[in-house]
């Protein structure tokens, strides 16, 4: 899909959009919709035609634009519910429905006219966001249908001078959109890795769709086969992987945007192309979700892709390493004590906890670079769902500054998350008579357990963030303006958190 921004009124009569979408508000449910959100040159004929329940939350009604000079030949009025202002969830569900409901009926393109604002986020953030939302509003995945519906809607124009749009320089609108343009194709290949079932996208896969990607965009990737992994003893991604007939992978990323010298950031991301739970057997209705344990892998090295393509001036380094995590003879077993790349040891009390046991080495392996910061990004607890539902993810670090940032950079992308404490009061629960300690810590404070665990792998006065992405990686169903499977949550965080870095 294209992506422009228009002048109202000025466009040629070759512009003309099949559709002109407009929004009705209904501060009450109880009263009538208002129509001051409807552009003054159609007020009075939406307002003529609006049904009764016109600008109830979910509503649309059309209508023929038969006037000589008319910017489309059918109006579309959308119903927003209540408010001025919309919450980024709510601006991205309704441009969700906008587009879905044009592509059903079998509008080619459309002129949107957007005027509100969008609550936590500066006029520059939300004209990014909007555009990064209509590009990714109507993402399938139909690879494996043997007839997908047809895609009809190619192009999408929002109305400047209007919303956040109003007043916004010519220029900034022109970077504003072509970066929105980029991310939302970054986006589209994390979510297209993610969903792909593991039959078709394991550990082999995954490091060669990222290696092609990368070669296009002129970052350095390496991928380590099993002797490189072994090399390197990484203890902990060797053990996960022996009850697999697929080797392991460890894909490095590097991308120098930067000054020469300067130390890079560090994304680290959990890659278990499918978790049985191995010997600790998940249950079996929930063990078909596991193709997305694989979600922290595609977030980091999505960033990388995505700095790379919008040219930002930072050094990056992206590690994933990438396994399955299988039951068989040669699996290993709940009581086996695990030596890792720095030589520290864990039982392993449960073998599901294994996210954790394969990022243990990477962390460790990340200290080659000497990184200025180091991120990592992991589904590693249904805790962190428990705690926080559908609507964020967890952050922990022992930075104050650090964590301010992560957060705030999530508040102005809608991909928000949520500080938990890394308190070392609960290493307590990862004692083990039999090694240096255990890799779960019992029922309570699970997603706690498992950032404590990570801190043992990063050098003491390193910043660096854990972001257990459980709750928000995927969705079973439709939610919030996402379709059902991945959503790519961590890539617009991060990219924002990486410009909003190199302004400092």
């Amino acid at each position: 899909m294209k992506l422009e921004i228009v002048t109202a009124g000025k466009t040629r009569p070759s512009d003309r959009a099949d559709a002109l979408v407009v929004f009705v508000a209904r501060p009450d449910r109880k009263q009538k919709a208002t129509f001051e959100s409807v552009p003054d040159d159609v007020r009075h004929a939406v307002r003529a035609a609006a049904p009764a329940e016109a600008g109830a939350d979910g509503s649309v009604f059309t209508l023929p634009l038969e006037a000589p000079g008319a910017p489309a030949a059918r109006l579309y009025a959308f119903g927003t519910g209540s408010g001025d202002e919309l919450s980024p969830r709510k601006a991205r569900t309704l441009l969700r429905s906008v587009v879905r409901t044009l592509d059903k009926n079998g509008e080619r393109s459309a002129l949107v006219d957007f005027p509100f604002a969008t609550a936590r986020m500066s006029a520059a953030e939300a004209r990014e966001f909007l555009g990064r939302s209509v590009l990714q509003a109507a993402y399938e995945f139909p690879r494996f249908k043997s007839k997908a519906d047809p895609r009809r809607l190619s192009r999408v124009a929002f109305a400047s001078g209007r919303g956040p749009w109003a007043g916004a320089a010519e220029r900034d609108v022109r970077r504003e959109r072509a970066e929105a343009a980029a991310l939302a194709k970054v986006a589209t290949l994390v979510r297209d890795l993610g969903n792909t079932p593991s039959n078709h996208m394991g550990p082999r896969q995954l490091a060669d769709a990222v290696r092609k990607e990368a070669k296009g965009r002129g970052v350095k990737a390496t991928v380590l086969g099993k002797k490189e992994i072994e090399r390197e003893r990484m203890g902990g991604l060797l053990a996960v992987n022996r009850g697999s007939a697929e080797e392991p992978r460890f894909v490095v990323l590097e991308y120098a945007g930067g000054k020469k010298g300067e130390r890079p950031v560090a994304l680290v991301g959990k890659g278990v192309t499918f978790d049985s739970g191995g010997l600790s057997l998940k249950p079996a209705d929930r063990m078909g979700d596991m193709k997305w344990d694989m979600m922290g892998a595609a977030t980091a090295c999505g960033v990388v892709l995505a700095a790379a393509d919008l040219e930002l001036p930072v050094n990056l380094v992206a590690l994933a390493p990438l396994t399955e995590n299988l039951p068989s003879g040669t699996a290993y077993k709940p009581g086996d004590v695990v030596t890792f790349r720095n030589g520290k040891t864990a039982e392993i009390d449960n073998t599901d906890a294994e996210g954790r046991v394969i990022l243990a080495d990477a962390l460790d392996y990340a200290k080659e670079w000497k990184p200025a910061v180091i991120l990592d990004y992991a589904t590693l607890t249904g805790a962190a769902l428990v705690a926080l539902g559908l609507e964020a993810s967890v952050v922990f670090t022992d930075q104050d500054d650090l964590a301010a940032s992560l957060v705030s950079a999530g508040e102005r992308t809608d991909e928000r998350v949520w500080r938990l404490p890394i308190w070392d009061d609960y290493r307590e629960n990862l004692r083990s008579d039999w090694a240096d300690f255990k890799n779960t810590g019992g029922r309570y404070g699970g997603s706690i357990n498992g950032a404590l665990f990570l801190k043992e792998f990063v050098d003491p006065g390193q910043p660096w963030a854990h972001l257990d992405i459980a709750p928000t990686a995927y969705f079973e169903r439709e939610h919030a303006g996402y379709s059902s499977g991945a959503t790519a949550f961590g890539l617009a965080l991060t990219v924002r958190w990486l410009k909003d870095r190199a302004t400092r």
